[in-house]
């Protein structure tokens, strides 16, 4: 059912992550690993080398996560739907950005476009603080037709109770995990500085690994 929300506009300076080149051949075949390596998140998460604080703790792999309200992406603000990441069965590939509309976001989530196409029984999601309306310009502009792309501008619920909301920023920050049917971490990487890139790569050589 279509719910409508009145979103209130206040001017906020978003994290530019990074001047990565967003100019990505139309052919962006790359090859997956076979293997992946454990991942390392002890380190802690800065943005430009200043380091920043979550909402709490962080998740780990085997943490359920907390399957929050999310907005999907629309024209305009009557047209807002929601939706739950249980919605979705089978593994569920997640990026939470702060951001799509900056470089690294923006050449990120064009890999992950062409890797759900490799992986067509998984569902890629994008989550971002960007409004609905941003998301639907964005994924016009840049063909994303293949990636799930939600909104948590509106509450923040996701990133406070998942503790991926950089309380400093009151935005999410950059990570990409690998849960289960039953919504259950297998896998998960944080970007150590956030304007940095995600190993894409090896969180795909890991969702190869369980989707034969």
């Amino acid at each position: 059912m279509k719910k409508i929300f009145i979103f209130i506009c206040t001017s906020t300076i978003l994290i530019s992550c990074g001047t990565a080149d967003t100019d990505l051949p139309e052919s962006m075949k790359f090859e997956i690993p076979s293997t992946y390596t454990e991942v390392d998140n002890t380190w802690p998460i800065t943005v430009w080398w200043n380091e920043i604080s979550l909402s709490w703790d962080r998740l780990q792999v085997w943490d359920k996560i907390n399957d929050t309200v999310l907005d999907m992406k629309a024209d305009y603000f009557d047209q807002v739907s929601t939706a739950l990441l249980s919605q979705f069965s089978g593994y569920k590939l997640i990026e939470t950005v702060p951001s799509l509309d900056t470089p690294v976001c923006t050449k990120q989530t064009k890999q992950l476009e062409f890797a759900a196409e490799t992986f067509e029984d998984i569902t890629f999601i994008v989550i971002s603080n960007d409004t609905p309306f941003a998301l639907q310009r964005f994924c016009s502009a840049n063909n994303i037709d293949n990636l799930k792309v939600f909104s948590d501008a509106r509450t923040r619920e996701f990133g406070q109770t998942n503790w991926l909301l950089m309380t400093d920023y009151n935005l999410l920050t950059r990570s990409i995990m690998i849960v289960n049917n039953e919504n259950i971490i297998e896998y998960i990487e944080y970007a150590n500085e956030v304007t940095s890139e995600l190993d894409l790569m090896n969180a795909l050589a890991y969702l190869k690994s369980v989707a034969q």
